[in-house]
């Protein structure tokens, strides 16, 4: 048997994949809290409420799209001749709209929870997910 077949790779991947999720996850949330402290200014409390809170509202939203609105709209797009988007490009739309609503649900949810105003509370949709990235690509 060769080397390179004696360790189970989808075993050492699965658990290498859920350190990944863990860490990121964790990550997350602290990124989030900070970004809502520094930017808004917001309380640790109000901080932590919204770094769990905001997620789980854009786990529905995301799952909202890839469920119910790519099923309306694929079937839409095959029934009708429409030229200008074809069923391959579906993703692109889905995630144009994901990412408008991620960023609209973030400013609502920290306008809520801290009482940020408005400007501050754009600031911190827009921040938030680039600081993320760099969390994903640092640990990576």
């Amino acid at each position: 048997m060769k080397d390179y077949l004696k360790y189970d790779d989808i075993k050492i991947f699965k658990y290498e994949n859920l350190y990944l999720s863990i860490i990121y996850t964790i990550g997350h949330i602290l990124v989030a809290m900070a970004c809502n402290r520094i930017i808004t200014g917001a309380s640790l409390d109000m901080a932590v409420a919204d770094a769990f809170i905001e997620p789980i509202i854009n786990g529905f939203w995301f799952y909202f799209l890839l469920v119910y609105l790519k099923k309306t709209l694929v079937k839409k797009i095959e029934s009708s001749n429409l030229t200008f988007i074809s069923v391959n490009q579906i993703g692109f739309l889905l995630a144009f709209l994901y990412t408008i609503g991620h960023i609209l649900i973030a400013m609502t949810c920290n306008r809520l929870l801290t009482g940020a105003p408005l400007n501050l509370a754009v600031i911190d949709a827009f921040v938030e997910p680039y600081s993320k990235w760099f969390l994903v690509l640092s640990t990576i």
